[in-house]
């Protein structure tokens, strides 16, 4: 990604969203760079998501509340797609793209040029269930867990 033309406050909050492996809201990332002596007013941290989400370089997650969440885009340009839990807004960011053939299928099929599309499943996980832990990459942030549904 270039950073020839990137100010320094979209610098400062690319590196705390590559810095997470979980999708962030506005505030949390305002809590991150206060907590690293950076003074970014939240105003500011939202035009900043805002442009960074034109430009193509975050995607912006639905967690279930009333807030965005955001990540930097793969390499590849692609959405990410995810399972989330709708009790504790677990995030697990699936590996690959499950409907990429499918896609390709619609494109050819009805001669449609498809810019992206989002996938994400919404349920109950494991540990919320009673049952086995969470898997991998799949924690949230101390300040989301505390927050009542």
């Amino acid at each position: 990604m270039s950073s020839s033309r990137q100010t320094r406050n979209q610098k400062l909050i690319l590196e705390v969203l590559e810095q997470q492996s979980q999708p962030l809201s506005a505030q949390e990332i305002f809590l991150e760079l206060r907590n690293a002596n950076h003074t970014v007013g939240l105003a500011t941290v939202y035009r900043v998501l805002d442009a960074l989400r034109n430009e193509g370089k975050l995607q912006a997650v639905n967690l279930g509340d009333q807030q965005t969440y955001y990540q930097v885009l793969p390499s590849n340009g692609h959405n990410r797609h995810h399972l989330i839990c709708t009790e504790c807004r677990r995030v697990v960011p699936l590996p690959d793209c499950p409907v990429e053939d499918l896609e390709a299928q619609l494109s050819s099929r009805y001669q449609f040029a498809i810019e992206y599309h989002v996938l994400d499943f919404y349920g109950v996980c494991a540990q919320c269930r009673g049952g086995v832990g969470p898997g991998p990459d799949s924690q949230r942030s101390s300040f989301l867990k505390a927050k009542p549904k």
